[in-house]
């Protein structure tokens, strides 16, 4: 079905449907690339958003303790892996450990 359609275009035809899917592929990649810039961040903005001092920022880099992408002597963050490494340092409630304990023990009962 396709091949007919393309075949059935002259060249000028064809050009310009072919000028109409790059603006589109283009225009996406932009798109992609503006997500993906405005959830870098600086080791300066990504101490303020996790309320750290910028020393103990590069301790927890250093450590390797924080997601991070070092380019030469610069450090950036990824918003969304900060989100997430942060969330993983989630302390279960008194609640949610007994739930925990009791589902186990219901599951491995002898």
């Amino acid at each position: 079905m396709a091949h007919s359609f393309l075949l059935s275009l002259n060249e000028a035809e064809f050009k310009a449907f072919l000028r109409e899917a790059l603006r589109e592929i283009m225009s996406e990649k932009e798109v992609k690339a503006a997500k993906e810039n405005a959830s870098l961040m600086t080791i300066k903005e990504a101490a303020a958003f996790l309320k750290l001092k910028v020393s103990t920022l590069y301790e927890k880099t250093a450590e390797k303790v924080i997601p991070h992408i070092k380019r030469g002597k610069r450090l950036y963050f990824y918003i969304d892996e900060l989100e997430t490494w942060l969330k993983a340092g989630k302390v279960k409630t008194v609640q949610e450990l007994q739930t925990e304990a009791a589902t186990y023990t219901m599951q491995h009962k002898r």
